[in-house]
């Protein structure tokens, strides 16, 4: 479930990072983000997976490219 409403990189919980779903290209990747300089950083949940590095949009924000705060996964036996 994505809280499209919640496109702040400031953490939500104390406790832990915030993953993301963010577009980039035409399509929804799910992760961590940090901004790096005019860079966002994006880090995936299973660290067997690579980093990406984009530029951040033309506005200079990364909440442009935010479609929201990853708030549930929910998987189905």
């Amino acid at each position: 479930m994505v809280d499209r409403h919640y496109t702040s990189l400031k953490p939500y919980h104390k406790a832990g990072p915030n993953m993301y779903a963010v577009n980039h290209e035409g399509s929804a990747r799910l992760k961590y983000v940090e901004v790096a300089g005019d860079r966002m950083v994006l880090r995936p949940h299973n660290p067997a997976y690579p980093v990406e590095v984009i530029p951040l949009p033309t506005m200079g924000k990364a909440n442009h490219s935010i479609v929201g705060r990853i708030c549930y996964v929910g998987l189905e036996p």
